[in-house]
């Protein structure tokens, strides 16, 4: 989504805009605090005596919330501004995940992550609405960039992160870096100007109904959420798995494989971006669902054999390329198939079918997992081809492209 007719030093004036590199940093380090405690709250749930159940519920109850206050932010955001959502945001994110060491009874946990979702959607839809408000005309493309370089750098390094110092320093120490992801939050909310929600023209009022809505971002959103699943149920239970073969030590693999996986899917949303310019978006649909499923598939075969915990890291890679490809089109596609007016609604609803599908993944996989890991990845591979399948028929583009206005909220 490179804008047409960008000089040369267009990044570098981006980056000079006031607030963007605060919101820049605001993004990085919500999806770091978000990234460290996603697979180890549930692993260490696990660890503690939890049952797989309640594992897999701190992830569905954060992403619940998560979901349910992207849907608020917008009107939020209007009333208070940008500063303002983005500050209670990191304080909520970050501030109470230090009490994940103090309190470890399952309703305290729950709760704990239910705040913390609170934050998280509140930054998620403000955070990178922001950068495509503040960003110069012409260079949206290059300011959605700067917001997926901050969610690439943050799952890349702080998956596998969280994951490390659980086993080498317990988890203590991850929750409290946490906090400390949400104070520094603070500092970089206090630094960006006072911005609010571009206010939209009569004009841009379109007519068109919620039904028609629905039924054109239902293949966009349906295949988001298939691949979403898988991506919840891996990010909670890869560890418990590989500890089954490793006997307590499955985080230092599984931390390596989900860094991976993020580095995958930068790679995935890379190629499908250079791709949908010049098939259209959904081009790569099919194969990124071959992918994914491909990729949970042979988690479960490797399972089933017991071989060494290393070769994991293949099919969490291969899961990865497809889950990019696939978010890549998604998002793009939901954009093409909407209205200007609606592109926030467009955005939203790939946001609520990311968080969603990562919610489930946890809750529904944590229920399989009593009868083995081995049927949890068996059958999130199958939820890739029977979910992603049929609504992929559905995915593909039916117009030509067309121009992206200069401001796109809450792309991520």
């Amino acid at each position: 989504m490179t804008p047409r007719g960008a000089k040369p030093g267009a990044l570098s004036q981006l980056t000079r805009t006031p607030g963007v590199l605060a919101a820049f940093a605001l993004v990085l380090l919500a999806f770091g605090g978000f990234s460290l405690l996603l697979p180890v709250v549930p692993l260490a749930v696990v660890r503690g005596g939890g049952s797989e159940v309640v594992a897999g519920a701190t992830t569905g109850v954060f992403m619940t919330v998560t979901v349910l206050f992207q849907l608020i932010t917008p009107r939020i955001t209007a009333a208070i501004g940008y500063r303002w959502v983005l500050a209670i945001g990191s304080s909520l994110l970050g501030v109470p995940s230090g009490l994940l060491a103090v309190f470890d009874g399952p309703f305290a946990v729950l709760a704990i992550s239910g705040v913390r979702g609170a934050g998280f959607g509140m930054m998620t839809v403000a955070g990178s609405a922001l950068v495509a408000e503040l960003a110069p005309p012409g260079m949206l493309g290059r300011a959605t960039s700067l917001i997926g370089l901050a969610i690439g750098i943050s799952e890349a390094l702080f998956l596998p992160a969280g994951l490390w110092l659980l086993d080498g320093f317990g988890l203590p120490a991850v929750a409290w870096s946490a906090t400390a992801f949400g104070v520094v939050g603070l500092v970089a909310a206090a630094r960006l100007p006072r911005v609010y929600p571009t206010p939209p023209e009569p004009s841009d009022l379109a007519a068109m109904s919620s039904r028609q809505v629905l039924v054109l971002l239902a293949g966009p959103f349906l295949v988001m959420l298939a691949v979403s699943l898988p991506y919840g149920a891996a990010a909670s239970f890869l560890s418990p798995a590989l500890d089954e073969i490793v006997h307590g030590s499955g985080a230092v693999v599984a931390g390596v494989g989900l860094g991976l996986l993020g580095v995958g899917v930068i790679i995935g949303r890379t190629f499908a971006g250079l791709i949908s310019d010049r098939q259209g978006p959904g081009a790569l649909v099919w194969p990124g669902l071959g992918f994914a499923a491909f990729g949970m598939a042979g988690i479960a075969v490797l399972l089933s054999i017991g071989v060494n915990p290393w070769w994991f890291l293949v099919p969490t890679v291969v899961f990865g390329l497809g889950f990019g490809a696939v978010q890549n089109d998604a998002l793009v596609g939901s954009f093409e198939r909407m209205p200007r007016s609606r592109l926030g609604t467009a955005s939203a609803s790939w946001n609520i079918s990311f968080d969603t599908g990562t919610g489930l993944g946890s809750i529904v996989m944590g229920g399989l997992a009593g009868f083995g890991y081995v049927v949890l990845f068996t059958v999130a591979a199958g939820i890739v081809l029977v979910v992603g399948g049929p609504a992929a028929v559905n995915a593909r583009r039916t117009r030509p492209p067309r121009e992206l206005p200069c401001s796109i909220p809450a792309i991520r």
